[in-house]
């Protein structure tokens, strides 16, 4: 959710506009509409899984003030339609908030824990082709924080508060529910495995191929790295077994895991909202946001994904620990005050983190290593012909970056080295 741009601000039809009104007034909202505004929230590449406006709804009595919207939707393509149709991406959404979330709200309320949940935005309609959010950026101030830059300790410190809560209530729910057969049955297709379909393997598995292209590029191209050859072997030994490493991966068998939870899914910078003191600039809340690929899982894929995405490689290195110790710390309490205590120690939760670490390393293999941060803005997912042309177009902009930025790449092709070596020593698959 980026700042509504100041041009191409357009009223909406009146078929839409009715919608718009019908959706303030479930929302308890009966003031009269005067107008509908909607433009471009100029996000493309960075929302991969759809296309996003700012809607300003205008009302006729002056003194009410005007309700800021983010909308997701489908657009008229029809392979970006193909995806979203193929993951269930909207209905999964769809369903958290305006089924989960209100359920998760009245469970927690009754365990005397109100507004435990508060950590998702306002949601005021869903369904399979539409999702309407309240603006955090122009309602509440809340920013995106620099992916290029990546997050210092006290982004960590609130984003991984909010991930134990997340595990912690659901958790706690499904327990409450006995158990989640029950958990599903009421809330289906919450644990939807998106990765497993084609429409997943059509974009991530050019994804993965180019990431390791990129990488052993930017490594052969700097002359003053020792030892890159290990690097470059180890990275090749993937090629066409990156995305099916990343699927045996997240297979897990409930009988041998110490936890599972309803994992976030998409847990990384993209997708998580900051709200600092203006005076101070210090990080005083959190959203998390883009629920789309929620998984019955092992937290574990939401940690490892999280660190190895959004992270400065100093802070995780330096505080992995502390950072591992605040998610144990914040998931048993959440949980023993929902009544249902988490039996895991610091070192169990360690041991499911390195377990599911090489999930978050191709992850970053694919988006978060070398300049894939700096150049995904400027693709428009939107106007693909194929879904394989994301890792085409990706490929071109990441390869003319290097070219412009030999510096940057030099030094990127040290983070990869440093990032191989942290996850080789720490994955025990």
């Amino acid at each position: 959710m980026s700042p509504t741009p100041k041009n191409e601000v357009s009223e909406t039809s009146d078929e839409l506009t009715l919608k718009y009104k019908e959706i303030v007034k479930a929302n308890g909202i009966n003031d009269e509409v005067s107008e509908v505004l909607i433009n471009s929230s100029g996000l493309q590449g960075q929302g991969f899984a759809s296309q996003a406006n700012h809607v300003t709804i205008n009302f006729k009595n002056p003194n009410v003030k005007p309700l800021n919207l983010f909308v997701k939707s489908h657009t008229a393509n029809s392979t970006h339609s193909e995806m979203l149709e193929g993951g269930k991406l909207f209905e999964k959404e769809s369903r958290f908030f305006m089924e989960y979330v209100p359920a998760a709200k009245e469970f927690c309320k009754s365990k005397g824990c109100e507004g435990l949940v508060d950590m998702y935005p306002k949601c005021y309609y869903g369904d399979d082709d539409m999702i309407v959010f309240e603006n955090l950026v122009v309602e509440k101030g809340y920013v995106l924080l620099d992916k290029v830059e990546q997050q210092d300790l006290d982004a960590v410190r609130m984003a991984i508060a909010t991930l134990a809560k997340h595990h912690a209530i659901s958790y706690a729910f499904i327990q409450e529910m006995g158990g989640p057969q029950n958990f599903f049955k009421r809330f289906p297709n919450l644990n939807f495995e998106a990765f497993n379909q084609p429409t997943a393997r059509a974009m991530m598995d050019p994804m993965c191929e180019n990431g390791i292209n990129t990488n052993v590029k930017m490594l052969e191209k700097n002359k003053n790295i020792n030892g890159k050859e290990e690097t470059i072997d180890f990275l090749n030994s993937f090629r066409g077994k990156a995305y099916d490493h990343m699927l045996d991966i997240i297979k897990y068998n409930p009988e041998e895991e110490k936890l599972l939870v309803l994992g976030h899914g998409d847990y990384w910078n993209n997708n998580m909202m900051f709200l600092k003191n203006k005076e101070t600039n210090q990080i005083i809340g959190h959203m998390a946001i883009d629920l789309q690929v929620t998984r019955y899982n092992s937290p574990g894929l939401d940690l490892g994904y999280y660190l190895y995405t959004s992270v400065k490689p100093e802070v995780r290195r330096g505080h992995l620990h502390e950072v591992l110790g605040r998610y144990v710390d914040i998931l048993k309490q959440t949980a023993t005050k929902l009544g249902h205590p988490i039996d895991i120690s610091f070192e169990d939760l360690y041991i499911i983190f390195r377990k599911k670490i090489m999930f978050g390393f191709w992850m970053a293999i694919c988006i978060a290593t070398g300049p894939a941060y700096s150049v995904i803005k400027d693709i428009d997912i939107t106007k693909l012909t194929d879904l394989k042309d994301f890792a085409v177009q990706l490929d071109i902009l990441v390869q003319k970056w290097i070219e412009t930025n030999p510096k940057e790449a030099d030094e990127g092709a040290q983070v990869l080295m440093d990032l191989v070596k942290e996850c080789r020593e720490l994955s025990i698959e």
